[in-house]
């Protein structure tokens, strides 16, 4: 088989597992979300095909010469494909992986995950627990919904974009592709046109959890420890989002108060 037949073999792979595997994956992990009844055994099972998912872009920076350890594009994932997530930064597919593999040998070997065991403490298959509907997880300074901050984010970043050719899956393979999510509610957001700022301030106040992806109603972030400390809701747009501004926009007789 030659480099270009081996190329090509790997981005078709990685294609059909995209279509036939993981986009039911995320269509039903999504659905389930939203009835608020997951199971373990489901997000470990939803863990799994993400986890799985490393093998095949790897393969195929493997057959361009990008040459890497499998630990050190695991601990890139994240940056380099997009995963959203504000407390637990650029390291969710590193967690996913780790998880994955705690289940897969019980407990995680020291030597290969001491990075993660110094941040996370002892990661192992009981780190998982079913509760209420979400599942928990459950670590050294830290207890969150699973599901929501770690998967549903993965899921949403890894199908983002449409792969339709080699092509494209080169370019994505290489983290050349833009994988960061952008919505309608984006392009409203970073507006100047006053004629948005009503629109600005609804979609500044049904803002989802950068976290848990759910509306403040919703987020349970706040019941939640990240790295030993309490976790809130911390709305998706805060970070850019100026109410006085946009009320002036929308009331020339608004004045913030001084």
């Amino acid at each position: 088989m030659t480099d270009n037949m081996h190329i090509s073999a790997c981005c078709k792979n990685y294609i059909e597992y995209r279509k036939t595997i993981l986009a039911p994956a995320k269509e039903d992990l999504f659905n389930i979300l939203h009835s608020k009844n997951l199971k373990l055994h489901q997000a470990v099972s939803f863990n799994f095909l993400i986890a799985h998912a490393i093998d095949y872009i790897k393969a195929i920076r493997e057959s361009l010469d990008i040459s890497e350890s499998r630990i050190d594009f695991v601990r890139s994932f994240d940056k380099i494909f997009g995963i959203d997530g504000q407390r637990i930064s650029n390291r969710k597919f590193e967690l996913i992986d780790a998880i994955n593999n705690a289940f897969k040998h019980i407990t995680l070997d020291h030597k290969r995950y001491s990075d993660l065991r110094d941040k996370y403490g002892e990661i192992s298959f009981r780190s998982l627990k079913e509760s209420d509907g979400r599942i928990l997880c459950i670590l050294d300074n830290y207890r969150f919904d699973y599901a929501r901050v770690i998967l549903r984010p993965t899921y949403d970043a890894i199908l983002i974009n449409a792969l339709e050719n080699e092509e494209d899956v080169i370019e994505y393979a290489r983290g050349e592709h833009d994988c960061h999510f952008w919505s309608s509610d984006d392009e409203i957001m970073s507006s100047d046109d006053p004629c948005l700022a009503i629109d600005q301030m609804i979609i500044a106040c049904n803002s989802p959890c950068t976290d848990c992806g759910e509306l403040e109603n919703d987020c349970y972030c706040a019941e939640f420890i990240y790295d030993g400390e309490d976790g809130y809701f911390e709305s998706r747009f805060s970070a850019e989002f100026d109410f006085d501004t946009v009320m002036s926009r929308i009331s020339g007789a608004y004045s913030p108060n001084k």
